[in-house]
């Protein structure tokens, strides 16, 4: 595996022959690693890793551009109904296989890892604190190109005004279809008024701790316990 630097791009690029371009990094990286090439596994882990970004980036850019369109076109209501449709499915599947918080929160932290965020994590009494700064997804967007926002405010924009269409599947993802599956919110998510602010998502510990403004915002009721469709598990005690 080469790797030069282009001046054209501003980046890296391998360049090799052309049976050698079609090989994955990935799997050159792990032939250095077999073969003791220390230096050449490092560099070529840091290209994979900005290889891989850059397309990331580029579907994100492109999930924005779509999202801006449809509300364009067809107007917000289109927009939450095609979120809502999308991620029924994975948050049905979520609540069923991975239900109690610590495992909501270690699958969370690895979409972050995922998106090339920058990411910390505080364990406070009542909750888990994670900090984006900023999120791979809807953070770097917010921070690189000019992103459209809903002119009204609506439950899944959090009753706000101004909230970027890509941002808008966090309200509808993590809070509104688990409350309506069991009764509380994955986690809670508190979006930058400033773009290049950090993001903020409370995983709390139990159903009770969540302030009652988070099921406001998103205008829904807390559930009396035993009344939602699906039951709270709590975390497993190790």
């Amino acid at each position: 595996m080469k790797i030069r630097p282009s001046a054209a791009l501003g980046r890296d690029i391998r360049s090799e022959d052309a049976e050698g371009l079609a090989r994955s990094t990935w799997d050159e990286v792990r032939a250095a690693i077999e073969e003791g090439r220390a230096d050449d596994a490092l560099h070529g882990i840091d290209y994979g890793c900005a290889e891989a970004k850059m397309m990331h980036d580029s579907m994100c850019s492109f999930a924005d551009d779509a999202l801006t369109r449809l509300a364009e076109v067809a107007g917000d209501g289109e927009v939450e109904r095609l979120l809502r449709k999308r991620y029924q499915p994975l948050i049905s599947s979520w609540l069923a296989k991975t239900p109690d918080v610590k495992q909501s929160l270690e699958r969370g932290i690895e979409f972050q890892r995922g998106h090339f965020g920058h990411t910390s994590v505080k364990e406070e009494a009542d909750r888990y604190v994670v900090t984006c700064d900023p999120c791979g997804s809807g953070g770097r967007l917010r921070r690189t190109k000019k992103v459209a926002r809903v002119k009204d405010a609506h439950d899944w924009t959090w009753n706000k005004k101004d909230v970027p269409y890509y941002c808008t599947h966090c309200a509808i993802m993590w809070e509104i279809l688990p409350t309506q599956a069991r009764g509380f919110p994955i986690r809670i998510n508190l979006p930058p008024e400033n773009d290049h602010d950090p993001c903020v998502h409370l995983y709390y510990k139990t159903p009770e701790a969540i302030p009652e403004q988070y099921f406001e915002r998103i205008s829904r009721s807390r559930l009396p316990a035993g009344s939602a469709p699906l039951k709270f598990h709590p975390p497993k005690k190790v």
